[in-house]
Parts: C-alpha cells; structure tokens; sequence
C-alpha cells in the first residue's frame, strides 16, 4: 500500500501529501468543506471540527493530511489559486479574443465576477482577509502572470498604446479589477453597480490608448536603416 508522500507547508510544518486516488478524493473533500466553512464563517470561527463535520470526515482524518487550521487554509488558498489559473487559461483560450476590443473588456470582467460570485475560496480568502504570507505572494505572483500575459493581447488590440507602456497599463487593468471584486464581495447589495463603474473606469483610461494612432516612429527608423545608402553622382 502506498503512503502519502510528506510534503513541508507554507507554516513550516509538515503534511503527507495523498499519492492513492481515494486519498486524493479526500483531500479535495475537506478543501472544498474548508472553503466554504472559512467562507461562511471567517477564518477565527472556523473550527477544524465543523470542517470535517461538512466534509463528513472524521477530524482523525484532516489531521493526517493537515496539522493544524493554517495548513488547512493556505492549502484551499492554492487550490483557489490553481483554478483562477485554469480558469484565466481558458478565457484567453477561448473566441473572447476574436470580439472588438469594448466587448472583450466587458466579458472578461462579467466572466471574472461570476467566477468569483461562485468560488467560495475567494471568500474564504480575499473577503474575510485571512492574508497570509503565503496568500500575499501567491496572489502577487499570479497577478503579475495575468498582467504580462494581457500585455500580448493589449499588443494585439491597442496598436496605439506604446510598447514601453504595455506592462504599465496592464498592470492597471489587473490590480483595478483585483481590488473591486474584493470590494464589491463585500458588498454584495452595490456588486452589480460597482462591476458596471469599473467597467466605465476601465474604458475611460483606455480610451486615449484605443483612440491614438499606432506609433510607426520605430517601424520608419528600423526601414531607414535598412534602406541602401544613394550615393550622388560624380
């Protein structure tokens, strides 16, 4: 029979990492159980006890995967992490990208706010602020991902927003968006119309970038070079 594997965890503590399937089960079991536990009842509250009682486990058995409550909450927080990385993979891999440019801002954002409306690992962790070290740099690493990743499509759609201003801009567009969706998580009665401002927000600082002609400064001086010296006659 195997054993789980041990793995050090971001408290410092050791944690058997499930090798068997029907431990892997588990393991997600209690995350999920953890996630919306945390979620419900913030970080403080939140009892080992009525985790495994929402995971129908026995406490025996989160125990053997997770030493303590903070093993347990930075766990569901990389596994919150892991699908807004899926789910970002597939949104980029869809046909969001073949729509104008005014239509790809306005979907994404709708996109991200329901993705985050139905993942109770964001409230577990960005609304209730339970940030840990290991939170802060996970969610820094992955914003910076994000960003640099939406550079390429700014390249593609804004041919007017200079090259040098791409990572500038993009990192705008992600710590804006980061920060209103905690927001309005935390207040759910304003989330529809802080949603619809922060499109308006968006557009609105965009706007000179989507307006402004490409610049071809760098295009003429490359073709300069390029271009044969014409010697005058003798």
């Amino acid at each position: 029979m195997k054993k789980s594997a041990p793995n050090l965890d971001g408290d410092g503590t050791s944690r058997r990492v499930p090798t068997q399937e029907r431990a892997k089960k588990r393991v997600e079991r209690i995350i999920d159980a953890a996630s919306h536990v945390f979620a419900e009842d913030g970080f403080e509250a939140a009892t080992m006890e009525s985790i495994a009682a929402r995971a129908e486990t026995s406490i025996g058995s989160i125990y053997q995967f997770f030493p303590n409550k903070l093993s347990l909450f930075n766990a569901l927080a990389r596994h919150y992490h892991e699908k807004l990385r899926a789910f970002f993979d597939l949104l980029l891999g869809g046909p969001l990208l073949e729509q104008p440019w005014a239509d790809i801002l306005d979907s994404g954002i709708d996109a991200f706010a329901l993705f985050h409306e139905q993942e109770p690992g964001f409230r577990a962790v960005w609304v209730g602020l339970q940030v840990t070290p290991e939170v802060i740099e996970e969610g820094e690493a992955i914003n910076r991902d994000f960003a640099k990743r939406i550079e390429t499509v700014l390249a593609a759609k804004l041919p007017g927003l200079p090259a040098k201003m791409r990572p500038v801009v993009a990192t705008m567009m992600v710590e804006i968006l980061t920060a209103m969706l905690i927001v309005s998580a935390r207040r759910p009665a304003e989330a529809k119309g802080l949603m619809t401002e922060t499109k308006a927000l968006l557009r609105r600082y965009l706007a000179p970038y989507v307006e402004a002609a490409p610049d071809r400064s760098d295009a003429r001086k490359g073709s300069e070079r390029r271009r044969p010296a014409v010697r005058s006659p003798r």
